[in-house]
């Protein structure tokens, strides 16, 4: 189903499923980082980046980034039901 979006009202934001695999230059340590995914509902324009963990922190760093990259912040966030994202479920006021 197509969805029509207004330019500047939403950016969803998630993160992807599979994660990556690093390696220390130095040590060879192999070590998981989560994909930060955000991407403008009109154009699909996506801003993307690994971090090590999914926390609250992450989560707030990452869209900070994704804003500057984009150059401004949209009318609303839209997030999928992260625990990090979403202290509390509710289908008309998630919080």
């Amino acid at each position: 189903m197509r969805q029509h979006h207004v330019a500047g009202e939403r950016l969803f934001v998630d993160y992807a499923g599979a994660t990556l695999d690093v390696v220390a230059l130095q040590t060879g340590e192999i070590r998981s980082t989560q994909v930060f995914v955000a991407t403008l509902g009109a154009s699909s324009y996506t801003y993307v980046e690994a971090t090590w963990t999914q926390s609250l922190p992450d989560w707030i760093a990452s869209h900070v980034r994704a804003f500057a990259f984009f150059g401004g912040a949209p009318a609303q966030v839209v997030s999928d039901n992260l625990k990090s994202g979403v202290t509390k479920a509710c289908f008309y006021e998630p919080t």
